[in-house]
This record gives structure tokens, C-alpha cells and sequence, in this order.
């Protein structure tokens, strides 16, 4: 897949949680401009789209949304959307409401809070190939209950979705973590109310799975995400796993 490819795609980055737990660390800022050495984490995932070559990035935002909209208009790379939600309308509602601002027929979607070492132009060549509805990246080498558990069969169709499932429930060594990062056929979107609060992961895809394509490709990269103030610790060192100290100099 060539890059004129993603730079046909448009990308919409989640970033309208209210990120509770966040607030331990830091009450001033929304989550997506949590400082990694001294770098925005919301940059991280912005340089890395524009070097795979997209060039069009759709901003969700609610909580602290002008911070971000303030943030993204410093930069001259890329054209940068912003969809402020005037309340809630978790992770599927964001999407629905964002559609206006969509021009390609598939979208790449990413949380604003983790991050995964992945080649997105294969995602969009996987999707494709497979004629899919919609496909998921599903991550091998990250366990944990506060992830999606997802399972898929030989042709990669997901037959399993549970996001953050109770601890009771049983795990199998076969399952995979949802990652975060989503390549969906917009007309997926038409059946949902823009004025309606939606969870991707608890509404939108466990229904999804009853009459449509959706597919799983997995990776052995682990998710990196700072959604706790434990795991924002951590990742003042485990980002620098995948970024050089000569980019992170050049972001800051």
C-alpha cells in the first residue's frame, strides 16, 4: 500500500474522555497532552501518523477540548479537524458525531491515551484485502482485565468481543487484547442517533458482530497506554523504547 494511500484515509483520534483517574496525576490538562519527557503524549501519535504519511486528522475532544484545539493549530504538517462533543457521547458517539467532518470511505481510528508500534498502511491493506466492514488490532503480547479480550476464528473473524470483562470471568490463553486501533467502513455509522451516547467497545461492536465483517489482525507489539497514573509512570520510560531521544529532541 503506498502512502498516497493514508494520505487518502483520514484518521479520528479519540480524545473527549473526561479521564478520571488522570486527574491524580494532573487536573490542568486533558489527558492527551500528558507530558512524555517533556513531549505532549497527543505529538507522539501525531508525528507518527504524519511520517506513515496521513494527512488528515480528525480530533475528538470534549473535557479541556480548546487545550487540544489550541495545541494541534501550532502545527503546520497536516490538516487538523477538531469535533468537540457539547456532552458526553462516549467512544461510538464520538465517531457518529464526527462523521460530518469524514471524506474518505474508511477511517483509521486511534485512542488518545495509548499507543502500539504499528505499520497502519497494513492495517488498511488487511482491511481491504479482506473486504471487511471493520478491523480491529489486536495485540498478543499485552494481558490485563482492564483490556478488551477479543478471540478470532481461522479467517480472522471475531467471534469474541469483551470489553474489560469482570474478573470472575475466565480467561484462555488464546485470547487477544483490543488495541485501540480501528480501520471502520463509515457506512457502519448510519443506524446511529448523532444525539446518543454510544461505547464502541460495549455497544457499537458486540452488535456489529451479528451482521457485518468485522476482523481482527494481530501483532506481537504490547499496547502502551496512560490511562492510570501507575501506567503514565511507566511510560516516562517505555515510550523511549520505541522513540529515539533524536526525535524526542526534535518534538520539543
Amino acid at each position: 500500500m503506498s502512502v498516497s494511500k493514508a494520505q487518502e484515509t483520514d484518521v479520528l483520534i479519540l480524545c473527549g474522555g473526561l479521564g478520571t483517574r488522570f486527574r491524580e496525576v494532573r487536573e490542568d490538562i486533558p489527558k492527551a497532552l500528558a507530558p512524555i519527557q517533556g513531549v505532549p503524549f497527543i505529538d507522539l501519535l501525531l508525528n507518527d501518523l504524519i511520517h506513515q504519511g496521513f494527512r488528515r486528522i480528525i480530533l475528538a475532544t470534549g473535557h479541556f477540548g480548546s487545550q487540544l484545539e489550541y495545541h494541534v493549530n501550532q502545527r503546520t504538517d497536516a490538516e487538523y479537524i477538531i469535533s468537540c462533543e457539547p456532552i458526553p457521547l462516549g467512544t461510538g458517539g464520538a465517531i457518529k458525531f464526527a462523521e460530518k467532518h469524514f471524506r474518505s470511505k474508511q477511517i483509521l481510528i486511534l485512542n488518545g491515551d495509548s499507543s502500539i508500534n504499528c505499520d497502519f498502511n497494513s492495517l488498511l491493506e488487511f482491511h481491504h484485502n479482506n473486504n471487511a466492514d471493520m478491523s480491529i488490532l489486536l495485540s498478543s503480547a499485552t494481558k490485563g482485565d482492564d483490556y478488551g479480550n477479543v478471540k478470532i476464528n481461522n479467517e480472522n473473524r471475531i467471534t469474541v468481543f469483551s470489553e474489560k470483562p469482570e474478573k470472575s470471568e475466565s480467561y484462555s490463553e488464546l485470547s487477544l487484547i483490543n488495541a485501540g486501533v480501528y480501520c471502520l467502513n463509515c457506512s457502519l455509522l448510519s443506524d446511529l442517533d448523532p444525539k446518543v451516547e454510544y461505547s464502541l467497545e460495549k455497544d457499537c461492536i458486540p452488535s456489529w458482530l451479528q451482521s457485518h465483517c468485522i476482523i481482527g489482525l494481530r501483532t506481537e507489539q504490547s499496547v502502551q497506554d496512560i490511562g492510570t497514573p501507575e501506567r503514565y509512570k511507566e511510560s516516562q520510560t517505555m515510550f523511549t523504547d520505541n522513540i529515539s531521544q533524536d526525535t524526542i529532541n526534535k518534538i520539543k
